[in-house]
């Protein structure tokens, strides 16, 4: 699988704006049900406060959480680093633990929990992650498909290492492999030639990502994420109607923590609303359980597919803002690693 075409810095751009923008559209929802998003909200068609008694109840409206913050670690690693292996991915993640207090906040997940407290003992990042089997990994790998985009298989590679310091499980290395090939394609394809077979493409690389993943790290026991992802894509396809296709996503594939469900469920949802920025943000943000990942994912390919501009001008304003990004700055840096590489493959 090979793709080489231009990757632009508004392409860049509204994959990391994806990222943000679904983070901080979720993160008032996480670990909610469907039915409690819809009692206190409705839908979820902009940013909102947590409540009072909310896991995330001292963030802003905007505010971002982990997804963004590891993201844009991860986008810093491969521009100062060239490339994530286990060790600058390491340095990454610890950097991010360090600077955001992570041991005391309310965004640490298990797996990376875990594998903090090795890696802070010294521990070799290759095996640091072996018991890593959430979807931790999946949510910061946009950087690494758009340093590779157009080159999924590439991507791939790079995802997998990226995985080892937190997130060693074959399902985790399958749903992050799924993101990274995703965006590698979408950042790069040309979406008004090729209308949905585009995003068919995307899709296509998603699931080989999902496949080559789950044959990589410690094997898991239990469903296959890329078996998973075409149960998602049916239901997309099938269900006729959207809100009853959202409902059959949340209640048959699943909006927990395991890449089994979050990664199907978020290309489910691409797929349904056919890439459309904002239309499948807010079904992402507004499904509950682990909502702000689920919307990150799903902004992350949706905007690599659409560009910064598909976003609500707002909405890009507000996270900026309020979190103090510079989301198309830091796109340029990475669209210059990447032309770095292409540079050196002709070579």
């Amino acid at each position: 699988m090979n793709l080489v075409t231009e990757l632009t810095i508004e392409r860049a751009a509204g994959c990391l704006a994806g990222v943000a923008i679904g983070d901080a559209m979720g993160m008032p929802c996480e670990f909610l049900t469907k039915e409690q998003i819809a009692q206190r909200y409705g839908r979820i068609n902009g940013f909102v406060a947590p409540a009072a008694d909310h896991i995330h109840s001292k963030l802003r409206p905007g505010q971002v959480t982990d997804d963004t913050e590891q993201t844009v670690e991860f986008a810093k690693a491969i521009i100062e680093h060239g490339e994530l292996t286990p060790a600058t991915a390491a340095y990454a993640v610890v950097k991010w633990a360090r600077e955001h207090d992570a041991f005391n906040s309310s965004v640490l997940g298990p797996s990376s929990r875990r594998a903090l407290e090795r890696l802070m003992a010294g521990e070799d990042p290759s095996v640091t992650g072996s018991r890593g089997d959430t979807v931790g990994a999946a949510m910061r790998v946009a950087p690494v498909g758009l340093v590779n985009a157009g080159v999924p298989d590439r991507a791939a590679r790079e995802c997998y290492l990226s995985c080892l310091p937190t997130h060693g499980a074959s399902i985790a290395i399958g749903g992050a492999c799924a993101v990274a090939c995703a965006v590698a394609v979408a950042a790069v394809i040309d979406v008004g030639d090729h209308g949905s077979s585009g995003l068919d493409q995307v899709i296509e690389a998603a699931l080989w990502g999902a496949a080559y993943g789950e044959e990589q790290g410690i094997k898991w026991a239990g469903p296959s994420v890329a078996a998973r992802i075409r149960l998602a894509l049916r239901i997309a396809a099938e269900v006729p109607e959207p809100s009853a296709a959202e409902d059959e996503l949340y209640s048959v594939v699943g909006v927990g923590m395991a890449p089994t469900e979050l990664v199907p469920t978020a290309l489910g949802i691409v797929k349904l609303y056919q890439g459309d920025c904002r239309l499948a943000v807010e079904a992402a943000a507004s499904m509950g359980g682990d909502s702000d990942t689920l919307a990150s994912m799903v902004g992350a390919i949706t905007g690599a597919y659409r560009g910064i501009d598909a976003f609500p001008r707002e909405w890009v304003d507000t996270v900026e803002q309020v979190n103090g990004l510079d989301l198309r700055g830091l796109a340029g840096q990475l669209v210059r690693a990447r032309e770095g590489r292409t540079a050196y493959d002709r070579d």
